[in-house]
């Protein structure tokens, strides 16, 4: 994230599904306490330099600091007022919108401007988000990636998601790399890799795509001994960051064993740029970095919660959507107890779905099987598996991953545990969900029409 360039059932039991989404394992006091250390380091240093930098206030935001609205609204007045900015620069409009989410404040009326309506309104037919919203520009790559980051914070829909996934594909390198210009189709790039895998896991793409397997396989080939990585000549905590976001955006855990080295992992290279103030610095001895810091609090924030910044940002403002992971604001779902069918609204075309055993109530709950559900939230076959000597379910859509055991009261968001006051079924030998739980966890909202029997799914 240095280079600011004018910067995403039934369960058959006898059926076999790919291996779920790593279940990362609680991170260690050392990462937590380098999060508060950080964390601590820049509200002091906005203590004596009066502003922060927007990215320092948005990584604040996303370790889960207490913020001074005021003070990120000054910092976001102070960009509106930026030339870049005012003259329709893409990048610069999205980090706006993540200003304005870590204030609290909506991207959708700022001085009379929706800035997600402008981000959305820009997207041009081959699916590339524009480097400048009023005058066009197809040759960035960081633009596209952050008007879907920003959508995505947004708890906002990418228009056409498809061609946003496709126009990213298609700029990926043989080697699996990326590179900020698109002109340049050889020169490859640990940045700018970390940042399309990022824009990728945002869209609904998971580790089992083919074009992150070629990103990772790349990655693990320029990765250092000391499991850190290095851009423009020389190792550094970004490049670091930026890898680490992009492994979590698409279910891949930066301290597992394919990114582990002698020397350490990601995560562990990162950490050995922190002095004993909390900031990070650019270079070994460099000294305390701003740029440097917010960057690695950002990732080191990702590994703490097990989700995206981005992803988080979502509930700032109460947006609640899962957006560009394949769900639209206008979504609307209906099962019916009793009935052999679903339907799915958006933008008001109505689809119907046959399923082969139908909805259920049983303790107060309505239940309904897991295949079904888990598609019409959105998640992709790919995004669902089952584990039969556990019995546990495991549903990925993007950067979330929800986990249910038969029989136990339990859903595992992201590796945090929710209660339920009903546990996950088998009936006939298929697998039945509580369909309130689930679809909350998703980001929807979820209505029980009495006089129909329905349960209505919305986003």
């Amino acid at each position: 994230m240095k280079k600011l360039v004018s910067l995403w059932l039934v369960l058959a039991l006898l059926v076999s599904f790919a291996p779920p989404a790593f279940a990362s394992p609680p991170p260690s006091p050392q990462i937590k306490q380098a999060v508060d250390k950080a964390a601590g380091y820049l509200k002091r240093l906005e203590q004596s330099k009066g502003v922060l930098s927007p990215w320092s206030y948005l990584a604040l935001a996303g370790a889960g600091a207490t913020l001074e609205s005021a003070a990120v609204r000054h910092a976001g007045e102070l960009l509106w007022q930026d030339e870049n900015l005012q003259a329709g620069d893409t990048s610069s409009c999205c980090l706006l919108v993540f200003t304005l989410l870590a204030a609290g404040a909506d991207p959708r009326s700022f001085h009379g401007q929706n800035l997600i309506q402008a981000i959305q309104h820009a997207q041009l037919p081959d699916g590339k988000f524009p480097d400048n919203l009023q005058s066009g520009g197809e040759e960035l790559l960081n633009a596209h990636a952050w008007a879907v980051l920003a959508l995505t914070a947004a708890g906002a829909p990418v228009p056409d998601r498809e061609k946003a996934i496709q126009w990213l594909v298609d700029r990926q390198h043989a080697d699996g790399s990326f590179y900020w210009y698109d002109p340049d189709r050889k020169t490859p790039d640990v940045d700018s890799t970390g940042m399309a895998l990022m824009a990728l896991g945002a869209l609904g793409v998971g580790k089992d795509s083919p074009a992150v397997q070629k990103a990772v396989a790349y990655l693990q080939k320029v990765q250092k001994t000391n499991g850190g990585f290095e851009s423009w000549g020389a190792k550094n905590p970004e490049s670091c960051s930026t890898v680490i976001q992009g492994l979590t955006a698409v279910g891949i855990d930066p301290t597992g064993s394919e990114f582990t080295k002698p020397g350490g992992n990601p995560v562990t290279a990162l950490l050995g740029f922190q002095l004993p103030d909390g900031s990070f610095e650019h270079v070994k001895g460099s000294g305390p970095n701003e740029m440097a810091t917010q960057q690695a609090l950002m990732a080191l924030a990702d590994v703490v919660s097990g989700n995206t910044l981005f992803e988080r940002l979502k509930t700032k403002v109460g947006t609640g959507a899962a957006g560009n992971s394949a769900k639209t604001p206008q979504e609307l779902v209906r099962f019916k107890v009793g009935e052999k069918r679903y339907t799915r609204s958006v933008a008001g075309r109505q689809e119907a779905s046959e399923l082969d055993v139908a909805p259920f109530i049983a303790g107060g709950r309505t239940y309904v099987p897991v295949r079904y559900l888990a598609y019409a939230l959105g998640v992709p076959e790919q995004g669902v598996s089952w584990d039969g000597k556990t019995s546990t379910v495991t549903l990925t859509l993007g950067s979330t991953t929800v986990k249910l055991t038969v029989g136990e009261k339990v859903l595992q968001l992201n590796g945090t545990a929710r209660a339920m006051d009903v546990a996950p079924v088998i009936v006939n030998g298929r697998v039945f969900l509580p369909a309130r739980f689930v679809a909350e966890a998703f980001g929807y909202q979820v209505q029980w029409l009495e006089a129909t029997q329905e349960v209505l799914i919305t986003g």
